[in-house]
């Protein structure tokens, strides 16, 4: 995994999902209401996978190091 990228994707990732949680869906109509949530879901599992994955990397190299 190359983590520079990784992490730059989870920040935006980050960014997306929290620009997506504060928009006002006040005059927004059904079907716009509709995709930002399924936007909001795809954003959330894929920051999951990814603070995942770091873990285990984290995980991995302390035992590596402990040898």
């Amino acid at each position: 995994m190359d983590t520079i990228e990784a992490k730059k994707n989870l920040e935006i990732y980050k960014r997306n999902l929290k620009w997506l949680e504060d928009y006002n869906h006040l005059f927004s109509d059904h079907t716009f209401k509709t995709e930002c949530l399924r936007e909001e879901k795809i954003l959330k599992a894929r920051i999951e996978n990814l603070e995942n994955a770091f873990d285990k990397e984290a995980k991995r190299n302390k035992a590596a190091t402990l040898r």
